[in-house]
């Protein structure tokens, strides 16, 4: 008795009174088609496919830092958002249905607690946003509201407690197959220069019918022909989908017993990696290692076993970088190396401060206040020039006949690359201050100066609090440096609820002009950060980061000490190792790229299906102890009979 309790507590899972020792075969293929594991399959076979152009409204023109046009084109993201917010009501429906109307008890988990508490931070964190309605709607170039992050919680609860058979994984699996063909076809079309989106065909597909009809409206591409971006809004993401599923099928060839369907999966693997070589990722080469070593670590000595196939597939990866690499003139490995090189930038101008006396201007070491004058008639005007210590600054004005503006040159040698100009502006009196050959236009408005920005708004400058340890390396990672340098400051104003679902955009100092342009993004809405980790941080609060990194961790353990002593002649626990470190390489791509609808549900759904398969094999251990016991106890039992028999004669 004391053995059947040991194995119960220790197995962590529950077994059912009814299915007694004849159901052993419940993780085994076969039965009838389990029907609730269809939101599964759209999500995992259609929902990376979904492109179509939807014009969709901004709410973001009362924002200085935005245009004033209240409506942008949408391909990839709108129609996935919508898409995945319908398939998880249908599963919230389902599970509602199972508890109430058929009275099944719901599985649960310690694991869980963790993920619970991160959506339920994540809703509270949309209620008391001060920006609500985007993290109930979701934002442009982004649309991951909070029931999209509610979603993502849900799928993984919904896989785990709906796939219950390997026969429901194969499944599954077959569909993920077929859906990450499409995927490839796609992507393959893009890298080499034949791009479908942009065929006929492709014009076809993603216009509505109305738009479509008309000749004269033509896709404009960002990414150059030849770049892969799949269906995934960026080639930065492809990196990050190539991380998550690729070690699946590299798992899926191994466990194959038909050569054929190996062969079929390791074509996969290496048209995957085609696709992060097109992109020019490197988020995804890093990912791709990450998930690799794991993968080693998790087969150890036990590796040996696959020794032929793990050769063929390092000899067809080192082949095609080296093709690949050839085949671009050496970008490849060119683009590789500018991404690890570090270099430390100093910039003059430091800062602008729009006051209500003066304009001030932060540059090298010094500060240059500016004023302007006007009489009563406005005709006759004035600028005064002083430092830091408020001495005044000489300049010499120069009358411009052509332009009917005044010219002004400074005499100081400290700001002798400044220069200053007085002009009319849609009627309004101006002077633009030329720092080092760029032109920043001020204006005094109701006894105040404001900046006349790129989008023609009269904002007041802001000068946002950045890391400047960060700030100086700010062309590092890709320009990440910059923008990591103005986020982890956010971080302390976020600890509990965050500024809420998808408010990134708003959260960050879009308006800190000065800095926007010392970055390198003047003219871009920063609406990420490039980090999923900050992102939580910072839009969900730094509480529910941790419960993600809890739930995430918890999952990793348990996984890795399973799978590290499981037996890898199942294909379900090849399946499960290739779910392992495609998370895990996910999470690795999740330091320099975000979370985005794009990806995150496939994430979050391999991760669903993870645990069930976890709970599987701990099912079948269990079953597998219970027989070796009753095993025992029938050969004692026997024995015993034997020897009273012997005994009697």
């Amino acid at each position: 008795m004391s053995n059947k309790k040991a194995v119960k507590d220790n197995s962590n899972i529950n077994i059912a009174t009814e299915t007694k020792h004849k159901d052993k075969s419940a993780g085994k293929a076969g039965g009838k088609f389990n029907y609730y594991i269809i939101p599964l399959i759209f999500i995992l076979g259609i929902f990376p496919l979904i492109v179509r152009l939807k014009e969709v409204a901004t709410h973001l023109e009362g924002y200085g830092f935005y245009s004033l046009a209240d409506q942008t084109e949408d391909i990839f993201l709108y129609y996935k958002s919508i898409f995945f917010i319908t398939v998880c009501s249908i599963m919230l429906i389902l599970i509602i249905a199972q508890a109430f109307l058929h009275h099944r008890e719901l599985k649960a988990a310690k694991l869980f607690i963790p993920l619970a508490a991160y959506a339920f931070l994540a809703f509270l964190s949309a209620v008391f946003s001060d920006y609500a309605s985007f993290s109930f709607t979701g934002i442009i170039d982004h649309f991951e509201s909070v029931w999209v992050l509610l979603g993502y919680a849900l799928c993984v609860y919904y896989s785990f407690l709906f796939v219950s058979e390997t026969k429901d994984v194969d499944i599954l699996m077959s569909v993920f197959f077929l859906g990450t063909v499409f995927m490839l076809l796609i992507g393959l079309s893009q890298a080499f220069s034949q791009d479908i989106f942009r065929s006929e065909f492709g014009r076809w597909l993603l216009l509505p019918t109305e738009l479509y009809k008309d000749p004269e409206n033509k896709l404009l591409f960002e990414f150059p022909l030849g770049r892969v971006y799949l269906t995934l809004y960026n080639p930065n993401y492809v990196g990050s989908y190539v991380s998550l599923i690729s070690p699946v099928f590299l798992m899926l060839a191994f466990a194959k017993k038909k050569v054929w369907l190996a062969v079929v999966n390791i074509i996969v693997y290496i048209g995957l990696l085609l696709c992060i070589l097109g992109s020019g990722s490197r988020a995804g080469f890093i990912g791709v290692a990450f998930s690799l070593i794991l993968l080693i670590l998790v087969f150890n000595k036990k590796l040996v076993k696959f020794i032929p196939e793990a050769l063929i597939v390092i000899v067809l990866i080192v082949g095609i970088v080296y093709t690949f690499n050839n085949y671009s003139n050496g970008q490849l490995l060119s683009r590789a190396k500018q991404a690890m090189e570090i270099e430390k930038t100093e910039h003059n101008l430091k800062a602008v401060e729009t006051n209500d006396d003066n304009v001030v201007i932060h540059y090298l070491d010094h500060e240059l206040k500016l004023s302007l004058y006007l009489d009563a008639d406005g005709e006759n005007f004035a600028i005064d020039a002083f430092d830091e210590d408020d001495e005044r600054v000489d300049y010499v004005p120069t009358l411009n006949e052509e332009s009917g503006s005044y010219n002004f040159d400074t005499t100081d040698e400290r700001f002798t690359n400044i220069k200053f100009e007085f002009l009319f502006f849609q009627g309004s009196p101006v002077f633009n201050v030329n720092i080092d050959k760029k032109n920043w236009t001020f204006i005094n408005l109701n006894g105040s100066y404001y900046y006349i920005n790129l989008k023609g708004k009269a904002v007041k400058m802001n000068n946002a609090e950045y890391v400047e340890g960060l700030s100086n390396y700010g062309r590092a990672f890709s320009g990440r440096g910059f923008i990591w340098s103005r986020t982890l400051p956010l971080l302390k104003h976020n600890i509990l609820l965050g500024t809420g679902p998808d408010t990134f955009t708003l959260a960050f100092p879009n308006d800190d002009y000065v800095a926007m342009y010392n970055g390198g993004y003047e003219n871009i809405l920063m609406t990420k950060p490039h980090n999923m980790y900050l992102q939580i941080a910072v839009q969900t609060g730094l509480l529910s980061l941790i419960c993600f990194l809890v739930f995430y961790i918890w999952y990793f353990i348990t996984s890795f000490k399973l799978y590290v002593r499981a037996d890898r002649s199942k294909s379900i626990v090849m399946v499960g190792i290739g779910i392992l470190c495609g998370t895990f390489g996910y999470m690795i791509c999740g330091i320099i790229n975000d979370s985005m609808i794009v990806i995150a549900p496939l994430y979050w759904v391999l991760i669903g299906i993870g645990l069930a398969i976890n709970s599987m094999i701990k099912r079948d251990n269990a079953f597998a102890v219970l027989e070796t016991i009753e095993a025992a106890e029938t050969k004692e039992v026997k024995g015993k009979k034997k020897d009273a028999a012997e005994n009697i004669e």
